[in-house]
């Protein structure tokens, strides 16, 4: 197939399609096993779902009709440990089974189907050892389309370990694909959820199709957030964006700049916690607080501190720069839940887009610059995740991605402007 007028639509695309030009196998081989792609798989249950998805997506000032939630949420749970096939066809004697690389996965799926995410490398060793005898067609119809034999692809994998990619390569990588907005308002917005898209090795500015990764993203949401069926992931939406009920490290934060307590750090961490904490103290006694709630803004006065003192000792943040609001940490996964939205079939890509678009609009109204965005998002994250956890992790895990959306010449940080 020639490829005049045809453009690869992302950087690993390029590899493969400068490989398949050159007729190297040996570099086809070398690409694909750096690479997560993407599969065809049948569902038997998804198709009932999904044939709800034209009722579901009506959206209306992103609400969602409730009476279809317990249908879909009936089906869940069953839909994630149904037996899953691969949708292979015929080719003459061969049975084949096309794979797809990120930005080339077909926008529509046959009914009743949708796309596995896999690492190539160690799913292709994986069939080999089940002596699955199908040809992978990597890219159909593109010219990037090349056939490849499932145990001589593994065999090369166990011949070449050194070259092997891995899911901990691709966290915290920027991946842009170029046939979805990489300037304008959407891609400015889509930005804002950079760090959660470098985490999860996504490409940053796309929100996907129906069905993609289907059953791991269903997975997540029930695991991470709880949310089974499109009601409660809109009431999560709504979560994120609202902005006029302030959360208990947003009351913290004001607090600070209202009072003047620590608003200028004076390089001493221990004097700047007993001012905030002490404004702290005397907000909650003005207001007859309860007590759970002074001591949860307490500890979180600790945090903020003793966090933005770890982002100037680590350059993120200037001597001088406070975090004033954290909100760049819900808006951020906002844009995420959009995503999810989509390919889990709560919403449709225009409904997704709103939301995207109106995550964005809080963040530029919010912030000067993309590091202020960033360093803010540092902070929701430690503070919001890290304390359940394990906050130093957190925080180290969250400034690797910070850093290289700043320095990454691919970064949207870089290459979008925030205003």
């Amino acid at each position: 197939m020639t490829t005049d007028n045809w453009t690869a639509p992302s950087i690993d695309d390029q590899r493969l399609l400068a490989a398949q030009a050159a007729d190297d196998e040996d570099a086809y081989l070398a690409a694909l096993a750096r690479l997560d792609v993407y599969v065809p798989r049948r569902d038997p249950d998804q198709a009932s779902k999904f044939s709800l998805r034209k009722s579901v997506v009506k959206l209306n000032q992103f609400s969602v009709y409730g009476q279809l939630n317990n249908a879909i949420r009936g089906t869940s749970k069953s839909a994630l440990t149904v037996s899953l096939d691969y949708d292979t066809h015929r080719r003459g004697a061969r049975l084949i089974l096309p794979v797809y690389t990120r930005a080339l996965v077909p926008p529509e799926q046959p009914q009743g189907v949708y796309f596995h995410r896999v690492l190539f490398p160690s799913w292709v060793q994986s069939m080999a050892k089940q002596r699955q005898t199908m040809q992978l067609v990597i890219n159909p119809g593109t010219p990037e389309e090349r056939e490849l034999n499932v145990g001589k692809a593994a065999q090369w994998m166990r011949k070449h370990p050194h070259l092997l990619g891995s899911w901990n390569a691709l966290h915290g990588t920027v991946r842009t694909i170029y046939n979805e907005p990489t300037q304008g308002e959407l891609a400015r917005a889509m930005a804002c959820g950079a760090h959660l898209a470098a985490g999860n090795a996504v490409p940053w500015n796309s929100l996907g199709y129906p069905g993609l990764n289907y059953h791991d993203e269903r997975e997540a949401l029930q695991e991470w957030w709880g949310i089974e069926g499109p009601v409660q992931w809109q009431n999560q939406v709504d979560r994120l964006l609202d902005n006029e009920n302030p959360q208990p490290v947003d009351l913290v934060l004001g607090i600070r700049n209202e009072r003047g307590a620590g608003v200028r750090p004076s390089g001493d961490p221990v004097h700047d916690t007993r001012l905030l904490t002490e404004a702290v103290e005397a907000w909650c006694r003005d207001r007859g607080a309860p007590e759970p709630l002074r001591q949860d803004m307490i500890d979180i006065a600790q945090w903020v501190v003793r966090c933005e003192t770890w982002l100037r000792r680590d350059g993120a943040l200037g001597p001088d720069q406070i975090v004033v609001t954290q909100d760049s940490w819900d808006w951020g996964r906002c844009v995420n839940m959009a995503r999810w939205g989509v390919a889990c079939g709560f919403c449709d890509r225009t409904t997704a887009e709103q939301i995207v678009l109106r995550a964005g609009s809080l963040c530029a109204r919010a912030y000067p610059d993309w590091a202020a965005l960033s360093v803010a998002y540092i902070l929701g994250r430690v503070i919001k995740m890290g304390r359940q956890g394990n906050p130093e992790e957190s925080y180290r895990d969250t400034l690797q991605i910070h850093q290289t959306l700043m320095r990454d010449p691919a970064s949207p940080f870089l290459t979008v402007p925030l205003h």
